[in-house]
């Protein structure tokens, strides 16, 4: 069901007459959003003292709602769609597993590898980019993938 979703919502954005064959959902962060989240920590901390929080538990609580609001405004959701005319990389939402605009589309060389495979994520290299691929997704990335590669 989320994957039709997925693959319907790419659909608006690529040429008329074009196909749609897969998506996959994938995140990545900005390449400072882990000290950004620990500064954000640390402030939130300040705060949390500043305005008066006596426990630590309290405290504590407020610095680490900083640091997840720092790392959610610091990830960046796409989607990757593979279509008749080649490869098509979209703006992802934040909420919804959906595309929300067009990127760019991506040349014929692009490769697409996997780098890492953990419990619930796999991480792969996708045209020079280091992607978070949630495991319900999975399974669409690696047929992209296949498909790349047999160009």
């Amino acid at each position: 069901m989320r994957h039709s979703i997925l693959l319907r919502s790419v659909q608006p954005f690529v040429e008329p007459g074009e196909r749609v064959y897969d998506a996959a959902f994938m995140w990545t962060r900005h390449r400072l959003a882990y000290p950004y989240a620990a500064a954000a920590f640390v402030g939130s901390l300040a705060v949390a003292i500043a305005a008066g929080f006596e426990q630590w538990p309290s405290r504590l609580a407020v610095a680490v709602l900083g640091a997840a609001v720092a790392i959610t405004a610091t990830t960046m959701y796409r989607v990757l769609a593979h279509t008749s005319d080649g490869l098509v990389l979209l703006e992802g939402g934040k909420i919804r597993q959906v595309a929300k605009r067009l990127l760019k589309r991506l040349d014929g060389s692009a490769k697409i590898t996997m780098t890492r495979d953990t419990l619930i994520t796999t991480d792969w290299l996708i045209d020079e980019v280091e992607y978070t691929v949630p495991k319900g997704s999975q399974k669409a990335i690696e047929r992209i993938a296949a498909r790349v590669a047999g160009r």
